[in-house]
């Protein structure tokens, strides 16, 4: 560990994080001679700096567990076992679960603790967006492991697994489409569509036409129960949220609404561009980068910069924000290598259902950090860490698909045949796909 590069940087930045707490503590003053309030020089103007310290102190408490979990699975992922795992991952979200359905079907407002919050909470997120892709996340690991199982040989089929998925998916499924975020909604859909789809397409020519058949038959039963919980139990309002964010999607009214902000960021960035404003810092700069009749536009919500990766470019610095990137950039460029191998490669993201489900729930996130702020959650943090390790290649998750087989041309008995799940790797094959 003293060696790994990928540890070094991932103390440097909690240093960082640490550094720009310690030099925290800007007042706010009004300057006569500008005319104006401005905030007071940090205790040192060389340093990287923050204004509120218990807000720049949130900061580590965000990425210190997704960091130190980082480099657990890193030194011990070949040895686990990714599906008790994925079971304690999953119970707990299912508990969480249960506790959003309370909030949603009863009003509560309190949080777990018995604590009153507000109108919005809903599971233990005070954002229901945050709850939304929470669930999204693990709707895509139950997803992956119910269709795993599923398409498992009976003698290879874990009973617990396959029944704890049974129930999980559609919890999870639920409970982000009754979180009413757009994004949860809509996000849970695309997972189980884009998900569906691509475990068809790399099925079919492998598979026995018989196969196909029982194949067919058990997606429509389980897109036919996801659709009809969604019926059952969604109010007008998630119906609403839902043609909100497909038939009367508004593009240019939900880019303009958001976009703004991200430019007013890069120039914020411009002015602070080593060591950014600091953790939260945007939501205090942020009114002398917008035009003063666009501060109506400006709201508790707009604190953020709704572009994750740009807010943390803003307020980390190009030093801090490079040290992020850094650390997971390795495992990133794996992932892009891997999305392209063929289906039975071990390695492959597509290897199998599960991390076809997984990976799909992770574009989900990436594709929502860009217009809200889903990373500045650090459960949902800590689960796409825990997502980006299920790609990676394990003895216990290795692919399940064969090539590509012409069973028109291939003639019993069969010869020289490796068993494999749902497929088989007879002596002539097609291995174009």
């Amino acid at each position: 560990m003293l060696k790994d590069p990928l540890a070094w940087l991932s103390v440097l930045f909690l240093v960082y994080l640490s550094v720009q707490y310690l030099n925290s503590g800007r007042i706010q003053a009004f300057d006569f001679s500008l005319n104006k309030y401005v905030y007071s020089l940090p205790p040192a103007p060389f340093l990287p700096w923050s204004v509120i310290p218990a807000e720049a102190l949130e900061m580590i408490n965000w990425f210190a567990p997704s960091l130190t979990l980082f480099l657990i699975l890193r030194y011990t992922w070949s040895i686990l076992q990714p599906q008790i795992l994925i079971w304690i991952v999953c119970l707990n979200g299912f508990l969480n679960a249960l506790l959003a359905f309370v909030h949603v079907n009863l009003g509560w407002v309190y949080m777990y603790n018995f604590k009153r919050f507000g109108k919005d909470v809903y599971g233990s997120f005070g954002y229901p967006n945050h709850g939304a892709l929470f669930f999204i996340l693990l709707f895509a690991i139950a997803l992956g492991l119910l269709i795993r199982e599923l398409l498992s040989e009976s003698s290879e089929r874990d009973i617990p697994s396959i029944s704890f998925a049974m129930i999980w998916t559609p919890v999870f499924f639920l409970a982000a489409n009754l979180s009413t975020s757009r994004a949860g909604i809509l996000g849970s859909w695309l997972v189980l569509f884009f998900s569906l789809i691509s475990i068809v397409l790399i099925a079919w020519p492998r598979v026995h036409p018989v196969q196909r058949v029982y194949g067919f038959v058990s997606l429509i039963v389980l897109l036919g129960f996801l659709i009809g919980g969604f019926l059952l139990f969604t109010q007008p309002i998630h119906i609403a949220e839902l043609k909100k964010a497909t038939v009367d999607l508004n593009i240019y009214e939900e880019i303009d609404g958001r976009f703004f902000q991200v430019v007013s960021a890069w120039h914020m960035w411009l002015d602070y561009p080593l060591f950014g404003v600091g953790g939260w810092g945007y939501r205090y700069f942020v009114s002398e980068y917008i035009p003063q009749e666009q501060w109506g536009r400006l709201g508790v919500g707009k604190a953020n910069v709704h572009n994750d990766f740009m807010q943390f470019l803003v307020e980390f610095g190009l030093i801090g924000f490079t040290l992020f990137i850094s650390v997971i950039a390795p495992m990133l460029l794996r992932i892009v290598r891997n999305f392209f191998k063929k289906p039975y490669d071990d390695q492959s993201v597509w290897a199998n259902p599960l991390r076809i489900s997984v990976f799909w729930g992770l574009v989900i996130l990436l594709l929502d950090s860009q217009f809200d702020i889903p990373l500045r959650s650090p459960a949902i943090m800590i689960h796409a860490v825990f997502m980006l390790y299920l790609l990676e290649g394990h003895p216990e998750y290795q692919t399940v698909w064969s090539p590509k087989v012409d069973w028109k041309r291939l003639q019993p008995p069969l010869v020289g045949m490796k068993n494999r799940i749902w497929g088989v790797q007879p002596e002539n094959t097609d291995t174009s796909l």
